[in-house]
């Protein structure tokens, strides 16, 4: 018997639940916040055609949700799956292992100084409901800013030339408008929102060739 199993009735109020427990966030996820499925839905129809071979970072990847709905898309890709979080990242692995065996997954601390992402180089990075927990809550609006730009610039250090970031996530804090110009300031271009419900958004940048 495990007497450390958190209460059941966490589960029953709006706002509680168990979200730091990645199986428990899988099968809750479309309830809880039934955005998310067709927010990942839209990533994927927003991507530009991934040829086999096509190198895909899905950044703080969480459960692995981006990466298998963009291998679901584009079969022959190669993932790298980045998480500081090994519990998660064995859920993500284990759940892309079953669809490709071509999938490294990355232990890593996400950079916050503008430092290139590890892993790459990439032709692809992706980030499902990520970028808002990376900036952080808690700061007000001209912090944010500088968070957001210099985590873009991250994303854009090892992007191929013509590579791209694509993420989906909802409005934390930073309104969108200004997390597309941290982008544009980071260096990316063709910057634009491909779809948004509410406070949920589809949104992404590309490298100049």
């Amino acid at each position: 018997m495990n007497d450390d199993l958190p209460s059941w009735m966490s589960n029953l109020s709006r706002e509680g639940g168990n979200w730091d427990d990645g199986r428990w966030y899988d099968i809750h996820l479309e309830r809880r916040m039934p955005q998310a499925i067709p927010m990942l839905e839209e990533l994927a129809m927003a991507l530009p055609p991934l040829p086999p071979g096509t190198v895909v970072g899905d950044l703080a990847c969480g459960t692995g949700n981006a990466a298998a709905t963009v291998l679901d898309a584009y079969p022959q890709i190669q993932l790298v799956l980045l998480d500081e979080d090994p519990d998660l990242l064995s859920i993500a692995h284990e759940k892309i292992q079953r669809m490709t065996r071509e999938v490294e997954p990355l232990r890593v601390s996400v950079p916050t100084d503008g430092e290139p992402l590890p892993g790459g180089p990439y032709d692809l990075v992706v980030a499902s409901l990520a970028l808002h927990a990376i900036v952080g809550h808690d700061v007000d609006a001209a912090e944010a800013e500088s968070r957001y730009e210099l985590l873009f610039r991250s994303i854009k250090e090892p992007l191929r030339p013509g590579g791209h970031c694509i993420i989906g996530d909802h409005v934390g804090t930073l309104p969108l408008f200004a997390q597309l110009k941290a982008m544009e300031r980071a260096g990316f271009t063709d910057v634009d929102c491909a779809w948004r419900q509410d406070d949920f958004f589809v949104a992404g940048g590309r490298v100049g060739e």
